[in-house]
């Protein structure tokens, strides 16, 4: 499968000043739990340990959680994160759906995120950036296995 980068709008800064598009390894999914379901732009993100998505995301689905399923995270800067982490279905492109732990947080300008475990476990991933194109091969030779392994 191939997904094309997104073009996204910058805002010029002093190390910066002309920069006012980045371009974005963003992929569109399909989040479902029962009956509801949900579609997002998510960051393919080879530096993210897990999958992660924003907490009105479960909200909408309606999923279930318990808080003994949390997880905290640390990245650029010294604030940390939490997510509380709960199995639902996702879909990429219409062509591969499979079960996928996931956490959903509250944190300031959380935006979806395509990260280790769940995603780079499960894909061959190819950043060609200068082609503006990510590419992915489904390589988990059984897809029901990461809920088993959670």
């Amino acid at each position: 499968m191939k997904f094309p980068y997104r073009q996204e709008p910058s805002t010029p800064g002093p190390a910066h000043q002309n920069r006012t598009t980045v371009l974005r390894p963003r992929i569109r999914v399909r989040l479902f739990h029962e009956d509801r379901f949900i579609d997002l732009l998510a960051l393919v993100d080879s530096g993210a340990d897990d999958c992660l998505f924003p907490l009105e995301v479960a909200t909408e689905l309606g999923l279930p959680f318990k808080h003994k399923n949390e997880n905290r995270y640390g990245g650029i800067g010294t604030g940390h994160i939490t997510a509380v982490f709960t199995h639902v279905k996702i879909n990429f492109a219409g062509e591969v759906a499979f079960p996928l732990y996931a956490g959903f947080s509250d944190a300031p300008s959380a935006v979806p995120i395509l990260g280790q475990g769940g995603f780079f476990d499960r894909f061959d991933v190819t950043f060609r950036k200068r082609k503006k194109v990510i590419e992915l091969k489904f390589t988990d030779p059984d897809p029901a296995s990461f809920l088993l392994r959670s």
